[in-house]
């Protein structure tokens, strides 16, 4: 057989946390916290210590100038067995002073949550202050706590230790997490108050402090009297994705209201997130540049909040002006929303440009009756300001064809008008769907946050079938791409499965049988990757792993 060999060598290191729960069980314990105490200073804990907590009962918790390094963290985990935490402090956890520390409650089979903060009389579960930094938590149960569920910041006062112009919170982690009934916000990140912070014990107004590097992932959040997920002040690499938000803004807290709010002076890409049956926006952003909100399921945001009162609007996304009138650019696609109280998008910014709406499902939004279309889309911004492109709006869900939405599976029928029907959208196309599968399948893109699986969904008879092969399977230093296509234009794109593009080839002409691709993946990490075969006939998407020998 003849075959054609393009040597593709790419050296890029993604970044993000790989938590290997089992190994940081098996460490050894150079510290013990029996229940009895409550303050660990960090006299003597060194970097690349573990300091393990007892299990079973006891009040709160403050860790004191706990110092590690980015390449030796401290590493906080339970012993034996799930310690609970159930107080009437201010605080279930606190961090005071604390660096490069991870907060891991390890797992085992009949229990996902190794340390839970069963309720907090008087104040928050966690509280992440005192200028800590570099703080990853995971695998908490927090319930039942009279503030929020988890706060990170460290608010200035009339020391002016903590404004912008002397300190950064770097790097907080959080994930894995499952918070409930909790009476404020779920996550709260970063300062609220981004242009400015009035003291009164000083008559001064200072500026809080920025946090570069914030990650929110695979956490569930359930009761929220505020806001599920709040992150302000939030200016640099900053991801929200994978959470499944349920029942947020119990409180009906006017400004306190929705399932994930991107605040001030905050540029985060928020994607892969379900939110269910809140009584706010499902999403409302106010930050500033280039963001990507996409593959975000949000089913009846608002239809609780008084629905006798239809004059109190409640939407899908919301898109509001930054508080310091800071731009905005946004990239909304492949969202799905279902039923919410008043439009599915109000795009309410009115400094932004090169706007891009592509491939959104919107069905059944409340104000259709007396907006008519605009209960989609709504926006008093010209028109020549945004890209849409390829979204599919009805007022009946039963013309999506969802497999079964009255049990909210709002995956497609093979037979969907959305299968097969988005717009490739270049750069800014998503490789994977709500469900992390690869996008696209079968001849094109899907329209909304699922992408259908079905062999036969919507397959087109001319689209010529491309047949791929990949090994080894797991790679470590080389993974080999094999494309069986007849003579044509083809072209590999490799993303990590969190949207970032890795590489995206030169486009080649192929006059051969076979075209493989060898892809260096030796400075790659442990992990899954999806690739995207483009050709004139049509797609074909898969993944591979590489684990790290």
């Amino acid at each position: 057989m003849k075959f054609q060999k393009i040597i593709v060598v790419i050296v890029f290191l993604l970044a993000g946390p790989f938590v290997v729960i089992k190994s940081l069980a098996q460490k050894s314990c150079a510290h013990i916290v029996p229940n009895s105490v409550n303050i660990v200073e960090g006299v003597n804990i060194l970097p690349g210590d573990t300091i393990c907590i007892s299990g079973g009962l006891r009040s709160y918790l403050l860790f004191k100038n706990i110092i590690g390094t980015a390449n030796q963290p401290v590493v906080i985990i339970n012993r034996n067995s799930q310690s609970v935490i159930d107080t009437d402090h201010f605080y279930g956890v606190k961090f005071s002073g604390c660096r490069h520390v991870k907060f891991i409650g390890t797992t085992s089979t009949n229990q996902p949550y190794g340390i839970k903060i069963n309720r907090v009389g008087n104040g928050a579960g966690i509280s992440v202050d005192d200028l800590s930094t570099n703080i990853e938590i995971a695998f908490i149960e927090i319930a039942n706590t009279a503030l929020g569920g988890i706060y990170a910041k460290t608010d200035p006062n009339c020391t002016f230790v903590s404004t912008r112009d002397k300190f950064t919170m770097y790097n907080i982690s959080i994930h894995d997490c499952y918070l409930h009934d909790i009476e404020d916000e779920g996550f709260y990140i970063g300062s609220s108050k981004f242009t400015g912070q009035y003291l009164p014990d000083c008559d001064t107004t200072v500026f809080p402090h920025f946090v570069h590097g914030v990650e929110i992932y695979n956490n569930i959040i359930e009761r929220t009297g505020w806001d599920g997920i709040q992150v302000s002040s939030a200016p640099l690499n900053c991801r929200i994705f994978n959470n499944v938000i349920r029942y947020d803004s119990y409180r009906e807290t006017h400004n306190q209201m929705s399932g994930i709010l991107i605040g001030g002076g905050s540029n985060c890409d928020c994607y892969n997130n379900q939110i269910y049956d809140g009584k706010g926006d499902g999403i409302d952003v106010f930050g500033f540049g280039t963001m990507k909100l996409y593959n975000n399921l949000i089913v009846r945001a608002g239809k609780t909040f008084q629905p006798a009162n239809p004059n109190l609007s409640r939407h899908g996304i919301f898109i509001g002006n930054s508080p310091d009138g800071a731009a905005a650019v946004l990239h909304l696609m492949h969202n799905t929303i279902i039923n919410p109280k008043s439009t599915g998008i109000r795009f309410f910014n009115s400094n932004t440009t090169n706007n891009l709406v592509f491939n959104n499902i919107i069905t059944n939004p409340g104000n259709f009756s007396t907006t008519g279309n605009s209960a989609y889309f709504n926006t008093e911004i010209s028109e020549n300001l945004f890209s849409i492109r390829n979204n599919l709006f009805t007022e009946q869900p039963n013309d999506i064809q969802f497999l079964n939405a009255t049990i909210d599976n709002f995956d497609l029928r093979p037979s969907s008008p959305a299968v097969n029907n988005g717009f490739f959208a270049g750069l800014n196309a998503v490789s994977f769907d709500l469900l992390n599968r690869p996008r696209p399948h079968n001849s094109g893109y899907d329209i909304g946050a699922f992408e259908s699986q079905d062999p036969y969904a919507n397959l087109q008879e001319k689209n010529i079938k491309i047949q791929t092969k990949v090994y080894p399977v797991p790679a470590s230093e080389n993974v080999f791409i094999s494309v069986k296509v007849p003579p044509q234009t083809i072209q590999l794109l490799i993303t990590s499965v969190d949207g970032k593009m890795i590489y995206q080839s030169e486009i080649v002409y192929s006059n051969l049988d076979e075209t493989i691709f060898e892809v260096d993946v030796k400075n790659w990490y442990s992990g899954m990757y999806i690739f995207a075969i483009r050709s004139t006939s049509g797609s074909v998407s898969g993944h591979f792993s590489v684990i790290k020998q």
